[in-house]
């Protein structure tokens, strides 16, 4: 823990008390911090195998279940049956269904991709999803003989009961938590009446989605990875052993894209297409692919990325654009409303804010920011007519789909994973809900859970800050959820400058002196608050990132700093 100090503004959580005196040392520290001890993970980190390679065991799926699939999947081809590909509105789910789609599209499948509306249809297997399904509509004109889920369905219990009496088959695939027993995360799972259920918690939605269009045809999946990638990195599942296969060799892949969807969004992000890194697909990719799903029509992120042409991609990569930019306005005055209601939840152990005026397409993007400006568990829900909708983010350590579930009889449904869920309501519980979940947050969750902190692998010295060092943590990467960018401490910097910069002045931008005499910058973005608390010649501890800068033909080591004490 960091000493006491003016600036500190989180507490500092360094993980390995070694200070390293070279960069074999600081790779030690953090394959240990990794909890890779043994040299045979060691070496799986640094080379992990292709996902082509992977075994069903690898990742957690039942053999005799894909082999019911494939068999199930051969029939609908002999027999000419109308197959649909059940997926999700968020990007796991229409990346997911992408796969899927292509790869019976290709066999010769009478295949139709279905992503239901957010608004019109509801989340998963709903009543009015599969009244389309069941019955046809002007888009889906045909009744279906099998329906295949991606990256849903695991907790549709009633949905896959409805098509089983219907007489249609059905194949599961999906990453998400079952539903339990009563009696928490040590009961038996329950599982929907699917003909064949292929699941796994080890994977996101489209890898388990993948893994079966892998078993039909592998040259096709390859050709995939790139989709793999966004998926895995986008839907924040640990990149650790299949899921680092996964996003090594996807970003590699979208790297080389040939996909006319992908070049049209690379190209709309403004993103270099040979620089696309874990950082790209966060904050560039998955955001304008989701807010398809948020805020507008996730078919049309399901048809830029199917698009074969690149006038058509171009076209709905553009409308992928337009709906982003609407959703970040959206999203900042939601957040700006949460705020304002600060004093109705700052004693709790837990936030549950509600209103009319909350799109329920962004509610999720808004309880994540308010769990890392507050450090607590966040609800936002979004009340309608008569039945409300709710998103939760969390922080590590406190399971938020179980804690929901611990209220389950005030819930209509819900589902998710530890760090995040989903739930609808009646409108009339919400009360009953909030006064439930406000005591349970109390008693269950202790006060040393809810501190802002932040992740340090450990203390270095001034002379590991070097374009070397950098170059030597280039094997951890991709980085990305349990394998996260390496933040270090440096101590005893001596202020020797100091401005604000950015369009808006927004950003903070120091130049600091080592023991050593060596001189380099640290950026703060969004810090430039702090200017105010700085004097010239002042020593400073920072917690940051190391960074190579290349500008005009130069190459210089900065850091990219996240905390001052």
């Amino acid at each position: 823990m960091a000493k006491s100090g003016m600036m500190l503004s989180m507490q500092w959580k360094i993980q390995s008390p070694t200070v390293p005196k070279n960069a074999d040392e600081l790779t030690a520290v953090l394959f240990e911090n990794r909890g890779l001890v043994k040299e045979r993970g060691r070496t799986l980190f640094r080379s992990p195998p292709s996902p082509l390679s992977l075994t069903l065991k690898d990742v957690g799926i039942d053999p005799k279940e894909m082999k019911k699939a494939i068999s199930l999947i051969e029939q609908a081809k002999r027999e000419n049956w109308n197959v649909v590909v059940f997926g999700d509105y968020d990007c796991d789910g229409i990346c997911g269904t992408s796969v899927l789609w292509e790869t019976l599209y290709e066999m010769g499948i009478k295949a139709m991709p279905f992503i239901p509306d957010r608004k019109r249809h509801g989340y998963g297997l709903s009543p009015v999803a599969l009244d389309e399904v069941l019955e046809g509509s002007q888009k889906t004109p045909k009744r279906s003989d099998l329906l295949i889920s991606v990256d849903n369905g695991i907790v549709a219990l009633e949905g896959f009961a409805r098509l089983k009496a219907a007489g249609v088959h059905t194949i599961l695939t999906d990453h998400h938590q079952p539903e339990r027993k009563k009696g928490g995360r040590t009961s038996s799972p329950i599982f929907p009446v699917a003909d064949v259920i292929i699941h796994t918690t080890h994977l996101c939605g489209t890898t388990v989605g993948w893994m079966l269009a892998r078993e039909l045809n592998p040259k096709k999946a390859e050709s995939m990875l790139d989709l793999c990638a966004i998926a895995t990195i986008a839907d924040q599942v640990p990149l650790l052993g299949a899921n680092r296969s996964f996003a090594k060799f996807g970003i590699e892949a979208l790297r080389k894209t040939t996909r006319p969807g992908l070049l049209m969004l690379i190209e709309v992000a403004q993103l270099q297409k040979e620089l696309i890194d874990t950082y790209a697909i966060n904050y560039a990719i998955a955001p304008r692919i989701n807010a398809m799903g948020r805020i507008g029509d996730p078919k049309d992120g399901l048809r830029m990325l199917c698009s074969k042409k690149i006038e058509t991609a171009r076209m709905y990569a553009s409308k992928v654009q337009n709906t982003n930019i609407e959703r970040q306005t959206l999203t900042t005055s939601m957040i700006e409303f949460a705020r304002k209601h600060q004093e109705s939840w700052q004693d709790d152990h837990i936030i549950i804010v509600e209103s009319t005026e909350f799109h329920e397409g962004v509610i999720g993007l808004v309880a994540g920011k308010l769990v890392e400006d507050f450090a607590k568990p966040a609800i936002v829900i979004s009340r309608r007519e008569k039945i409300a909708k709710g998103s939760a983010r969390s922080l590590a350590g406190i399971h938020i789909t179980e804690l929901l579930r611990k209220v389950r009889d005030e819930l209509i449904d819900v589902g998710g994973h530890p760090m995040a869920a989903g739930f609808s309501l009646l409108n009339e519980n919400i009360a009953i809900f909030t006064e439930k979940l406000r005591k349970l947050a109390k008693e269950t969750i202790g006060k040393e859970l809810l501190v802002k902190t932040l992740p340090v692998e450990c203390e270095i010295d001034v002379k590991l800050v070097r374009a070397e060092t950098v170059k030597s943590l280039e094997i951890f990467e991709p980085f990305g959820s349990a394998n996260p960018t390496p933040f270090f401490a440096v101590r005893g910097l001596k202020l020797l400058d100091a401005q604000v910069m950015g369009k808006e002045k927004q950003h903070l931008k120091v130049v600091v002196r080592g023991s050593d005499d060596m001189q380099f910058p640290i950026l703060f973005f969004g810090k430039a608050g702090m200017m105010r608390d700085l004097r010239i010649g002042q020593t400073m501890d920072i917690v940051g990132m190391l960074q190579i800068n290349v500008w005009n033909g130069r190459t210089e080591i900065q850091m990219i700093g996240k905390d001052i004490e």
